[in-house]
């Protein structure tokens, strides 16, 4: 796993050969193994920061799979592909 300098990783799995890059945030999600999670992109959120609780839940980036930069993954999404630059 490699956390690059400025990412954060709180309540999560993060499996081998992961890439979390620099000013990406993951929280409460399950990253797969040899995924990468772009720069500045965002990864699942704190269940206190989703009002409706009912859509809260971990998100999950499938093993092998890239989250592009600056891109979200919403609380409960499982991606089972590649998630563009700046998706929102």
């Amino acid at each position: 796993v490699r956390v690059e300098r400025g990412a954060v990783v709180r309540d999560s799995i993060v499996m081998p050969r992961a890439v979390i890059r620099s000013g990406a945030v993951v929280q409460y999600a399950i990253v797969g193994e040899n995924a990468e999670v772009g720069a500045k992109a965002v990864v699942g959120s704190r269940p206190e920061d989703t009002p409706d609780k009912d859509q809260w839940g971990v998100a999950v980036v499938g093993p092998g799979l890239r989250v592009g930069k600056e891109a979200r993954v919403y609380p409960k999404e499982m991606i089972e592909q590649d998630v563009e630059e700046g998706r929102k």
